[in-house]
């Protein structure tokens, strides 16, 4: 399994600045927040995910798009029976964000019904990503997603 995974992941090798482009789009358009044809008002990036490595990707995404890190600001999602602080921590420590930036988390209520295997010290709920005065890279991101899944017409 290591020896299939690796050397898939030498066949990728380093990303060019394009490449991560295209690619942090698709993310994008998969765990971003998008418009809709029959609501048109939501043209700002908004990133939601509560894998680190993702998180860190578009990061690199951001940064290769021209955005600074001081133009996010970050809210954890997290279970109420959580490690909030602790969370709210890791999650800065993945962004390298400034406390500041942290907006109020929100808490899910917990439904004892509900078996939840997201628990112990590895869980640390989702982190969504605003980017501060996004519209045009909203915009861009349509475009580079669009050109890269062949229908760029069709995400207008």
């Amino acid at each position: 399994r290591e020896a299939v995974r690796a050397a898939a992941a030498a066949e990728i090798g380093p990303l060019t600045s394009r490449e991560i482009l295209i690619a942090g789009a698709i993310a994008y358009w998969c765990e971003g927040a998008k418009n809709k044809p029959y609501r048109r008002r939501y043209e700002r990036v908004a990133f939601m995910n509560s894998d680190p490595a993702l998180i860190g990707f578009f990061l690199r995404f951001l940064e290769v798009a021209g955005v600074g890190l001081e133009r996010l600001r970050l809210r954890v999602y997290i279970h109420e029976t959580a490690d909030v602080a602790a969370a709210e921590q890791f999650w800065l420590t993945v962004t390298g964000a400034d406390p500041s930036q942290l907006a109020r988390t929100v808490l899910k209520t917990h439904n004892p019904k509900t078996v939840r295997k997201n628990v112990g010290d590895d869980y640390h709920g989702c982190l969504r990503i605003d980017v501060l005065r996004s519209a045009d890279l909203y915009r861009k991101i349509e475009g580079w997603a669009g050109a890269t899944m062949g229908c760029a017409a069709a995400m207008s």
